[in-house]
């Protein structure tokens, strides 16, 4: 089985947005999310992935009491990302996530 081309850049830069949300650089990390969107769009693993990262940054967010950039992460994955590839409980985790949001 070949190897995913894909896989190292996509952990790397994970890995580089998790980091920068975590001390609250949420403008580098929005940055560094966009280009992780970009990766492999065509694959629903991807897009599933993306979509659980995405709602984790939501709740990095609301945690740092970055209402906007919470709001923003959220739009942001669901302008991105396609909604046929996301199943219903990935659906539930952002709905959850979102709700965070607007109790803050």
């Amino acid at each position: 089985m070949p190897a995913d081309p894909h896989l190292h850049e996509f952990t790397m830069i994970q890995r580089a947005v998790r980091a920068l949300a975590g001390k609250g650089m949420f403008d580098e990390a929005r940055r560094l999310l966009q280009k992780l969107f970009e990766i492999a769009p065509e694959d629903p693993n991807y897009s599933r992935n993306k979509w659980r990262f995405a709602t984790e940054l939501v709740k990095t967010a609301v945690v740092h009491q970055k209402r906007a950039v919470a709001a923003d992460i959220a739009a942001l994955a669901e302008s991105t990302i396609d909604p046929a590839h996301l199943r219903s409980a990935e659906r539930e985790l952002m709905d959850r996530a979102k709700g965070d949001v607007t109790s803050l």
